[in-house]
């Protein structure tokens, strides 16, 4: 992995979001769905210090919406009226200590929930937030070591990728060098 052009590890990043997720901006009211997001992030990567070098590219999927329910039962599910975007890479820049800081934005759309079961619903705004989160890139050389099988990080069958999962996300880091 040290003898790449320049010590440079290409990395090939998709993150793959399976969750129960409230789709409401408001979350003192409960509107759960099953959402599927997917973004996908090429970059290159100092390995001797941990850094980023030039500008990393990506590409965001539009987020998947089924089920929607309440949190009880037998209430009536929520109305979307509009689209839920789970998961919207906005920009990846140098964090601490070696990891990413990535800029990401979530945007909820108008919601209906039903008030307490009792068939009378409760019109939520739509709303956009942006959130900044630390992604961690695993080193290359974890791909030589014996890892235990754990959730967290573990290598792949194939053995040329480490996964990691996360909150709901499966990342899975692919690195390669250019000789």
């Amino acid at each position: 992995w040290t003898e790449g052009k320049d010590g440079i590890v290409d990395y090939h990043i998709v993150g793959v979001y399976q969750g129960r997720t409230n789709v409401s901006a408001d979350s003192n009211w409960a509107a759960y769905a099953d959402v599927t997001d997917r973004v996908v992030i090429d970059l290159k990567w100092k390995l001797s210090e941990s850094k980023l070098v030039g500008t990393p590219t990506f590409q965001n999927s539009k987020s998947e919406v089924k089920n929607p329910r309440n949190w009880e039962p037998k209430c009536q599910p929520p109305v979307l009226k509009g689209e839920y975007e789970h998961y919207e890479l906005q920009g990846i820049k140098q964090g601490l200590g070696g990891a990413l800081e990535v800029l990401t934005q979530t945007s909820y759309p108008v919601v209906e929930v039903v008030q307490f079961c009792s068939g009378a619903r409760k019109s939520i705004p739509a709303s956009r937030k942006t959130h900044t989160e630390e992604l961690v890139v695993p080193s290359p050389v974890m791909l030589t070591m014996a890892l235990p099988d754990s959730e967290n990080l573990r290598v792949s069958p194939d053995k040329k990728s480490l996964i990691q999962k996360k909150a709901g996300w499966t990342w899975t880091f692919t690195p390669s060098v250019k000789k």
